[in-house]
């Protein structure tokens, strides 16, 4: 198995690192949570993260500091650097992104502003993932010519939909997909199949199924699928922080 990329995060606010933690896992990261930037950059040293996420104002050792010593560091001096803070306070984010910092993001966080800034790092050995990819397990209908069949889903994304067949349509078939939302509603996008894997493949780590990239999507289809994409990534996360730590529209 393929090791996933290593994320050191850190932040003196427990629920907040609690949940990104959670978050980066959905994006396929090894989460290494720590609660000060000195513990942040010896971490750093011994296990050579892709990427670090940490609060700009801290105690003891604040973000930029950090950022400073992480860049005078012959070991770490490459390290992609991404800043969260709860305050507005300008001059700081100027100074940490002339450091090389990849984004300096304000709480509550942004999930799309923070899968960009993820994917700037360039983590992932297969490449970026452009969009946001989440587990969906309900039953579709996926419309071929003049067949219809009921398959369950594995993953949607805003431009994608893994499904579960066994015995896989072949690659660059022409589909509709019929998705139901939380709503009610019945969403229908078409799109064609550009992965297929089936039973006698022998890859165990990818289940037999097809991977069908959205082609045909109107303005109302997209809409639709970034909100329950969003609604997905997100749910089943609890916390009992009074503040919101994910941005809603």
């Amino acid at each position: 198995m393929n090791e996933r990329p290593i994320a050191v995060i850190v932040d003196d606010s427990k629920p907040f690192l609690m949940y990104l933690s959670l978050l980066l896992n959905r994006m396929n990261l090894e989460v290494l949570p720590v609660t000060n930037a000195p513990e942040a950059l010896e971490v750093s040293r011994v296990t050579q993260p892709h990427l670090v996420i940490m609060d700009l104002v801290m105690p003891e050792m604040d973000g930029l500091e950090a950022l400073r010593a992480i860049r005078k560091d012959k070991e770490l001096a490459g390290l992609s650097v991404i800043m969260v803070s709860g305050y507005r306070q300008k001059h700081l984010q100027w100074e940490a992104l002339s450091l090389g910092c990849v984004d300096v993001m304000e709480k509550p966080i942004d999930l799309r502003r923070l899968h960009k800034a993820v994917q700037g790092c360039n983590p992932y050995p297969s490449g970026r993932r452009r969009y946001l990819r989440a587990p969906f397990e309900e039953q579709v209908i996926v419309h071929n010519r003049n067949e219809s069949i009921k398959v369950a889903s594995v993953t949607l994304s805003e431009r994608g939909i893994f499904l579960h067949m066994k015995d896989p349509l072949p690659k660059r078939t022409s589909v509709d997909v019929e998705i139901p939302l939380p709503s009610g509603e019945i969403l229908r996008v078409g799109g064609s199949v550009i992965y297929a894997k089936g039973t006698n493949d022998h890859t165990e780590e990818i289940s037999p199924g097809v991977a069908v990239k959205f082609d045909r999507l109107s303005k109302h289809a997209k809409k639709s699928l970034s909100e329950l994409v969003e609604e997905l990534f997100v749910a089943g996360i609890e916390t009992t922080d009074t503040d919101p730590l994910v941005k809603s529209d």
